[in-house]
């Protein structure tokens, strides 16, 4: 599985910014890239799928690694490459370290 996670957060990595390097004025701006984000009512779905999915996966990486014994400061990181990167790679990232986890214990 490691192999197919790693790949998903490149993948991940690199997917979401082709788009957002498709409009640079909404990246300098928050007002106009939250605009853009609740512009339609596709968008808005969208928007909040990803919204609830995110914070569904904090909560799960918060509880994940208490569990496997993991310094939660890791969870800077998995914020961090949500809202920097994307859900797309931090999600898959974070698989892929429990995957490593996982072969430690």
């Amino acid at each position: 599985m490691k192999p197919l996670y790693l790949l998903l957060t490149i993948a991940g990595s690199i997917a979401p910014w082709y788009w957002l390097l498709q409009d640079p004025s909404a990246l300098l701006s928050p007002t106009l890239f939250l605009q853009k984000a609740f512009a339609n009512n596709i968008a808005t779905g969208l928007t909040s799928d990803l919204l609830i999915s995110a914070i569904a996966f904090f909560y799960f990486a918060w509880i994940e690694l208490k569990r496997l014994g993991v310094s939660r400061l890791w969870i800077f990181l998995y914020v961090g490459l949500t809202f920097g990167v994307g859900l797309s790679c931090a999600l898959p990232f974070f698989l892929y370290r429990r995957e490593q986890n996982f072969g430690r214990n």
